[in-house]
């Protein structure tokens, strides 16, 4: 393996979390711009589906989805958006769920 390769893995944990967060900010901007809001909570539920089915013993992605879910059913409530509120709810509740079942 060269050099090179040795410093981008040494690089990609700490990479990875920045572009996840790139990845919700860039998907939520787009979905805004072109306000097709069930975009983003289409993608909110296909991450959080991604995570339910990881068999790895990492719980970060069910945090992430924990958290996205209750920021976007907190800001849905303000602004009385039920489809919002559902699905925030719902990946919420889901990811809560899944956590306790990995730490179990």
């Amino acid at each position: 393996m060269s050099d090179l390769s040795y410093k981008l893995a040494e690089l990609r944990p700490a990479l990875r979390p920045v572009a996840e967060s790139a990845a919700w900010v860039a998907s939520f901007l787009v979905a805004n711009a072109i306000s097709q809001e069930p975009v983003y909570f289409l993608i909110l539920l296909l991450v959080l589906g991604s995570d339910v089915l990881d068999t790895s013993d990492k719980s970060k992605g069910l945090f992430r989805d924990f958290i996205a879910g209750s920021v976007t059913a907190v800001v849905s409530l303000t602004f009385n958006d039920q489809l919002g509120l559902t699905v925030g709810a719902l990946v919420a509740i889901t990811a809560v769920g899944r956590l306790l079942q990995k730490l179990a």
